[in-house]
């Protein structure tokens, strides 16, 4: 019968397995050795369906092989493939803030080149409570026995969370001149910031993307925050962020919760609030960062929001212009700095209990 996992793929490989009819030989494992995917333009979550055969999945040298479909991240098209080759495989995971851990888990590859890998069923719940992750190397990845089909385990949907912080163009930023759009903001305009008054801009960035792209990777689809969803005038018109963009709440609730007055919620995970919706059918979407010296609360369309948490994974994720924030914050560059947040950040499971409470007392998320 047919059953979806979540997997991460990170990237695309020449095949490893060089004659996919049988397995591949002790070599040609090795060649994983060093793969190495930093991002989330690298490191993406996919779910992947095929039909199962005593939960399990068969491979191209195995009787009953199982054809596979999942829309690829490298392409954006939906790809029907079969599994050439999967190895036992040990990881270090290296975190947002630099630090690093080992794990055990297995790759995938497709017959397209694509690969993927997720824990093993032994280690699975060693994933609990990681809600970001910077990058992944492959240390030592070694072959299967030939008879030893692929287990059916599967990442939480919570592997889908991704730290990625922009504006969508058209957002109204306040500023010491009044609002103004997000885009036509540039550095040394002076920010209204909860904190510390008017801020200087330091950097503005923007990329936009088109509807393939966004199909192809839809955990980049943004998030609309319907006017009043977060309580009263807040927002005071419809705003529109990224998956990740951390609104702010302030509530009873989050206190009782968190010890708290006062979190940083990324909006995806808002979404159980009556207002609050991915944008399934954007057909194309430019979101907007906005950098400061210290990470900020500012106004955007009447609603408390963050600016870029200057993170090292939200850095990378950012491509060539990561560059021009090393220039301007040399300090960023050490994976060991440390970063803080404007309010405490609450993500995954608890974040979504917690909306499900505001909905259920009906109380606002911004009281």
């Amino acid at each position: 019968m047919p059953n979806t996992v979540n997997l991460l793929w990170f990237g695309n490989l020449e095949q490893i397995n060089s004659t996919p009819g049988s397995n591949a030989t002790d070599a040609e494992a090795d060649q994983l050795n060093g793969h190495h995917a930093v991002g989330p333009d690298q490191i993406i979550a996919t779910s992947v369906t095929g039909d199962t055969n005593r939960d399990n999945f068969g491979t191209t040298y195995q009787r009953q092989t199982t054809e596979m479909e999942y829309v690829s991240p490298g392409t954006g098209s939906t790809v029907q493939a079969e599994i050439t080759g999967f190895y036992s495989t040990r990881f270090l995971l290296t975190f947002p803030d630099g630090s690093t851990v080992e794990q055990t888990g297995v790759v995938i590859q497709m017959d397209t080149g694509d690969i993927f890998f997720r824990p093993a069923a032994s280690t699975l719940d060693q994933w609990d409570g990681i809600d970001s992750l910077r990058a992944v190397t492959i240390i030592d990845a070694n072959l299967y026995p030939d008879g030893t089909r692929v287990a059916d385990v599967s990442f939480s949907p919570d592997i889908f969370d991704l730290e990625i912080v922009c504006f969508a163009a058209g957002t109204m930023i306040l500023t010491e001149t009044g609002e103004r759009r997000v885009e036509d903001l540039a550095p040394g305009d002076m920010i209204w910031t909860r904190d510390n008054g008017f801020q200087p801009l330091r950097w503005h960035g923007q990329r936009s993307l088109s509807a393939d792209e966004l199909t192809a990777n839809p955990r980049l689809r943004p998030i609309r925050i319907t006017a009043g969803a977060l309580g009263p005038n807040r927002p005071e018109r419809d705003l529109t962020v990224s998956p990740q963009h951390r609104v702010l709440v302030r509530s009873q609730i989050a206190q009782r919760m968190f010890c708290a007055p006062e979190l940083l919620v990324p909006a995806r995970q808002l979404t159980e609030i009556p207002g609050i919706e991915e944008l399934a059918d954007a057909r194309q979407v430019t979101y907007v960062h906005l950098l400061f010296d210290r990470h900020e609360v500012v106004m955007s369309d009447g609603a408390e929001t963050e600016s870029l948490y200057p993170g090292p994974q939200a850095i990378n994720a950012l491509g060539a212009v990561a560059e021009e924030i090393y220039t301007l914050f040399p300090e960023l560059r050490g994976a060991s700095v440390t970063i803080a947040g404007a309010r405490p950040f609450v993500t995954g499971r608890r974040a979504r209990q917690m909306a499900r409470r505001h909905v259920a007392n009906q109380r606002a998320l911004a009281s």
